[in-house]
């Protein structure tokens, strides 16, 4: 009984560590638009104003300043990249 129990915890361990050392996609490990200033620049401002610092400085729950940033994250990639 404990010998299965190893051999099923060992499987699971190699497929574990197989999956973690299998090559990351291109778009992961991609940092070249941290070279872009005004991206990073309009991805810092949308990130502050869906925190709360708007115009109206009010006080948004996680959810909200979720969405709130990721539609200011689109915005930013629509004007400096064309797409979503």
């Amino acid at each position: 009984m404990k010998s299965s129990r190893i051999a099923v915890l060992a499987f699971a361990a190699l497929v574990g560590f197989g999956t973690l050392a299998s090559p990351a996609p291109a778009s992961a490990t991609d940092w070249s638009w941290l070279g872009n200033k005004p991206y990073v620049d309009c991805l810092k401002l949308m990130q502050s104003i869906s925190h709360g610092g708007g115009i109206w400085g009010s006080v948004k729950n996680s959810a909200q300043q979720a969405q709130g940033y990721d539609n200011g994250r689109r915005q930013c990639n629509m004007k400096y990249y064309g797409h979503q």
